[in-house]
């Protein structure tokens, strides 16, 4: 990517409300994002995400890049002897919960660790100095970066805010959702140190799985699954003693509150273009990727925001950059979970190309379809004129 198309980017992206430091945070914060999240015991990763995280405004950006990608895929879930009503009774009735969860595989997914008091969370990252905290009620998120003493706010209304749950919560909707469905015991085994009973209760296509004390009854493990994605949360604490200053949403003292707004509630077509620009210029010599998916395209969001950090643009053209490639996940993923019909064959195809069709969709309750071309360049294009 050159510097006139960035420059013709951002000005066609001119009249959208772009968070000014939340850009950076695709920059800097979620290098492969797996490895974003790393444990330090894995050391190149861990160089790897110190080197990423030396920026101020990378930090605070990377905190809305990191909401995308930690939830892109978490907006729907179910909802003597040890009983399965003893095991939920504190799941649905504490006040506060404190717990680690892995998005992903346990070995190989990212760690984060939350705080949750009603309706506020504050959440944090292995190996990430960044702070975020979350109202749910409000839709409002706070960043803080201790190291700089640097403060954010971020709208996540809509979309965003809708994924931007949490897990708890829904833990508590799969076990009334799931109501009524058989429970199958799944007898006992040691869990940190703990001998520990389980209890499974599933649908067609969800499913959460309770390993709780066997003596105590309480929770020391869950495992959720909802299609192809599964959760785990684990070091579960339930109604602890938690200091309220540590959910406030007001910045703390000796912070400086960036002057900007932030909004990562707006997503469009041309965001999704963008990313998909950023994609073939950096990681595929001009060509399109053989296939797209989610997975792959959110791995990739750190070193997109290296290639960005590189380019030869203001700090604040870098993180409405950064940014924009971040609401094109967003886009992206809404289109599968809104049951939206979309195909893509960019496979042998050059940038540039102005007559062959790489993606197309068919938006909601609209009788054409969206199509991108090569030269991504988007148009309106009826069922019957569309590749075979």
């Amino acid at each position: 990517m050159n510097g006139e198309n960035i420059k013709e980017i951002l000005k066609r992206l001119a009249s959208e409300d772009v968070p000014s430091d939340v850009h950076r945070i695709a920059e800097e914060t979620s290098r492969d994002f797996s490895d974003a999240l790393v444990q330090t015991r894995q050391p190149k990763h861990y160089v790897l995400w110190e080197y990423i995280m030396k920026s101020k405004m990378t930090k605070l950006a990377a905190a809305a890049v990191i909401i995308i990608a930690a939830f892109l895929g978490i907006n729907q879930f179910f909802g003597g002897t040890v009983s399965f009503a003893d095991v939920i009774k504190p799941i649905l009735n504490a006040r506060t919960v404190v717990f680690d969860f892995v998005v992903g595989k346990e070995e190989t997914g990212p760690v984060i660790h939350d705080i949750v008091v009603g309706s506020r969370i504050r959440r944090t990252f292995p190996d990430m100095d960044t702070i975020l905290i979350l109202d749910l009620e409000k839709a409002k998120m706070l960043t803080l970066d201790p190291p700089s003493k640097g403060a954010a706010y971020i709208d996540i209304k809509g979309t965003i805010g809708e994924q931007t749950r949490n897990l708890m919560e829904f833990v508590r909707n799969a076990v009334d959702r799931l109501k009524g469905l058989p429970v199958e015991e799944l007898g006992q085994m040691e869990i940190d140190g703990q001998k520990a009973i389980g209890f499974l209760v599933r649908s067609h296509n969800e499913e959460v799985t309770i390993w709780a004390n066997a003596r105590t009854a309480r929770p020391i493990r869950i495992e959720l699954r909802y299609g192809q994605t599964r959760y785990v949360l684990k070091n579960i604490e339930f109604d602890v003693p938690v200091d309220e200053s540590l959910v406030s949403m007001d910045v703390p003292d000796g912070y400086t509150l960036s002057d900007q707004d932030f909004d990562m509630s707006k997503f469009t077509e041309q965001d999704f273009v963008t990313t998909l620009r950023l994609l073939v210029e950096h990681f595929h010599n001009g060509n399109f990727p053989e296939s797209l998916n989610l997975e792959d395209l959110m791995k990739l969001t750190g070193r997109i925001g290296e290639k960005i950090g590189k380019l030869n643009i203001s700090d604040e053209e870098k993180m409405q950059l950064g940014m924009t490639f971040g609401r094109g996940l967003v886009f992206f993923q809404q289109l599968g979970l809104n049951g939206i019909d979309w195909h893509y064959d960019g496979r042998g195809v050059k940038l540039g190309d102005s007559e062959t069709a790489v993606f197309w969709y068919q938006p909601k309750d609209s009788k054409t379809y969206r199509v991108i071309y090569g030269d991504l360049w988007a148009e309106d294009v009826s069922p019957e004129d569309l590749p075979k």
